[in-house]
């Protein structure tokens, strides 16, 4: 029997033996009712990243990406696969600054140019001849091989031409095709079923150089295209970078919305992306994901869909940043956000990224970083769909989810322990008393420019857990119950494994910042 940390586990109906030998000051008590289901447990497994090598000397990640339960990964930043139009220039101020070793960066924009769907603009859109899909077959080939959807994201990677179309018809014609092709077989195509369709990527100087009235035009004329090779497609956009940078009079959020309800524009998601570099805070898309819901709700957009299609820590993808996004400390950022984000009003989320390129979750050999077994230990969870409510969480970082089999022969509860660095604390919240199982703020209004720090985080009872399972679904019958962790040393190992029986379970352990674990019960 295996033994971790200081702490003793013993398991007996309703009884934790030997509790004078457990030191649980400063635990915080869990409490989980077994017999209540109280909802789904969601999947938020989406990736920006392909399986397959977007860059020479990457890794073919299938397996990895089925093992992680990787629900959808979005086209994004594949350097000319599945790019419409892209043109990459080796002296792009953007790409030296992602690629600054000139060798690989000369070889990124000659794969990138040879790779691209369409790669002459003056060519005719509805002959076979004028595409080169081999590139971007392969890519999606190996998606569907992972078995994740496609989310494919119109326009172009990083660093390539940040220009509009020359010929805004001819683009969206293109865009037809390209999903007539992977939808409906055209020129030796497929038959994949991708519904998502997203329109550009974070519209602005990177990615975008046109008017805001160019973009929307733009968007309208792809989205009808679109709509006319299968109506039932998803079609939105505009992958957002700040949703709330209001700045530019909100040019990519309210006017772009304001837009496509003033002219009838199809818009079946609105998309965005926020990263925590300045706060750290686990529960910022959560916020930004009621900013969202109700900017459509009042537009008229009730049922457009909300799809957070990139987040992460940091978006610092440089070399500095390179060990915090590897760390444990963004392994138990990333098992927070993706518990929180189960209350959300959010349809879709896609961490970026999930290869081994520039913040992925694998290193050049295909192993794991300490990230994605985060994303193991809730891909997990989804075994075990049908959600219980846990008792004695905070919205700051001690987040726990818990949930069991159809069948009722699984019990699961995964608790992420985290907390934001003092130094992206505001001085009023460092030296503010709360209480730590307090419910969320109010979600901040539309009207701000920026999402304000969160004041009123104290970190208090969360050295460790004493966690009590009432009404297990399986009675007085007899049960194994294993226990993996994920920290600095331990890469979602099993560290713990005891038997009992009955209708109820205590456990309790030291649990360190930066740390998940990963409670199996199962009927034996």
């Amino acid at each position: 029997m295996k033994r971790f940390a200081c702490c003793l586990l013993f398991l007996m109906p309703c009884t934790l033996i030997g509790s004078a030998q457990v030191t649980t000051e400063g635990f915080r008590a869990l409490h989980v009712d077994a017999g209540t289901v109280t909802g789904k447990i969601r999947s938020y497994q989406g990736m920006n990243g392909m399986p397959a090598p977007v860059m020479a000397g990457l890794p073919g990640l299938v397996r990895q990406y089925r093992e992680l339960r990787v629900s959808q990964v979005r086209t994004h930043d594949v350097m000319g696969p599945t790019d419409v139009d892209a043109m990459f220039d080796y002296e792009s101020k953007p790409l030296t600054r992602l690629i600054p070793d000139s060798a690989v960066r000369a070889a990124v924009v000659k794969s990138g140019n040879a790779s691209v769907i369409f790669p002459d603009e003056n060519a005719d859109p509805d002959k076979q001849e004028s595409y080169n899909f081999g590139p971007t077959d392969k890519m999606l080939t190996a998606i569907h091989a992972s078995g994740a959807e496609v989310y494919y994201r119109i326009g172009r990677s990083w660093g390539a031409n940040p220009n509009p179309p020359a010929d805004f018809d001819r683009f969206a014609n293109v865009v037809k095709h390209i999903a007539m092709h992977y939808n409906q077989g055209w020129a030796n195509g497929f038959h994949y079923n991708v519904r998502y369709w997203e329109f550009w990527n974070e519209p602005g100087n990177i990615f975008w150089t046109g008017t805001a009235e160019q973009f929307y035009l733009l968007y309208e004329k792809t989205a009808r295209a679109l709509k006319s090779v299968d109506p039932t497609l998803k079609v939105g956009g505009d992958a957002i970078a700040n949703p709330f940078d209001l700045r530019d009079n909100g040019a990519y959020r309210e006017g772009f919305i304001r837009y496509c309800s003033a002219h009838n524009v199809p818009l079946d998601f609105y998309s965005w992306h926020t990263y925590a570099n300045s706060s750290a805070d686990p529960y910022d898309a959560v916020r930004l994901s009621h900013v969202i819901r109700n900017v459509l709700n009042a537009s008229g957009f009730t049922k457009a869909e909300s799809i957070l299609s990139e987040w992460n820590l940091s978006a610092d993808y440089t070399a500095r940043e390179k060990d915090e996004l590897q760390s444990a400390h963004n392994a138990a950022f990333i098992g927070a956000v993706l518990t929180y984000l189960q209350d959300a009003p959010l349809d879709e989320a896609m961490f970026y990224r999930g290869d081994a390129a520039w913040m992925g979750l694998f290193d050049l050999q295909g192993h794991y970083l300490k990230p994605a077994y985060a994303f193991k230990a809730m891909g997990a969870m989804l075994d075990t769909p049908q959600r219980f409510a846990v008792e004695g969480v905070d919205t700051f970082g001690f987040a726990v989810l818990a949930g069991r089999s159809q069948d009722g022969k699984k019990v699961q509860v995964l608790i992420s322990n985290y907390e934001i660095p003092s130094s992206k604390l505001p001085k009023s919240a460092a030296e503010s008393v709360g209480n730590p199982s307090a419910g969320a703020p109010a979600p901040t209004t539309s009207q701000e420019k920026s999402l304000a720090l969160r004041t009123g985080i104290v970190y208090r009872d969360n050295a460790g857990y004493n966690l009590q399972i009432d009404n297990l679904p399986w009675g007085n019958a007899a049960f194994t119950l294993r226990r993996y962790r994920l920290n600095d040393t331990r890469n979602l190992e099993l560290v713990e494994e005891s038997s009992g029986s009955g209708g109820s379970l205590k456990l309790s352990n030291a649990m360190p910042t930066d740390t998940l674990d990963l409670v199996v019960l199962e009927r034996r």
